[in-house]
């Protein structure tokens, strides 16, 4: 090989190396990009559950099928689509403190859906029986055993937001980061307060 072919195989050597740092340094931007946007998303989609539980809230009354159609058709999709949002996130980060992060926020999310299935729970026993579908024994039972696996569901939702709150604030740069991104409450591991069922069961008993 002479001379020349290895001078030019060298230059090229030399304008690699030094193109790696960059294109690097240009694919962690563009990470960095996607994950603050699809956490955007994610915190859109709850804002739109939000209005949607607090418009139910709103009202005096409400039919109990009415609100299982709401929620099975408008919240539960939703809930999803977060969830779809923030795994998405999950691929745009190698950073360790950021994946935990999105796995206590994906926990979370499962949590709240678990908790709006024993509120549809709780609304079909109330329907069932006004409906005379369901004794008042049976549909109390429900009721119930609905109740409770709210309670340990809302514990471990507890623990949740507690732990979101806490790795934020063990790691001020993500905790910024975050916040420049205006996202919802939960987002920082403050508790949002759903009343997911103030007009729904006031009375959960029959």
């Amino acid at each position: 090989m002479n001379k020349k072919v290895i001078g030019i195989l060298v230059v090229i050597a030399i304008v690699l190396l030094l193109g790696i740092p960059q294109y690097e340094s240009y694919q962690n931007t563009l990470l960095s990009e996607h994950f603050n946007e699809t956490m955007q998303n994610a915190s859109s989609i709850e804002t739109e559950i939000i209005n949607t539980v607090n418009d139910i809230n709103s009202q005096n009354s409400t039919d109990a099928d009415v609100l299982i159609s709401t929620i099975n058709n408008d919240i539960t999709p939703k809930y999803s689509e977060e969830l779809l949002r923030l795994n998405e996130s999950g691929v745009s980060t190698s950073n360790e403190t950021e994946h935990e992060y999105i796995d206590l926020q994906i926990k979370r999310i499962e949590l709240e859906s678990k908790n709006l299935n024993n509120t549809v729970t709780t609304l079909n026993a109330l329907s069932q029986y006004v409906k005379g579908e369901k004794s008042a024994e049976d549909a109390q039972t429900a009721i119930n055993n609905a109740n409770t696996q709210s309670t340990e569901v809302n514990n471990e939702l507890t623990q949740v937001y507690s732990d979101i709150k806490t790795l934020l604030e063990q790691n001020p740069d993500l905790n910024k980061k975050l916040h420049d991104l205006n996202l919802e409450q939960s987002y920082y591991g403050e508790t949002n307060v759903q009343a997911q069922t103030q007009n729904i069961t006031n009375s959960t008993s029959v």
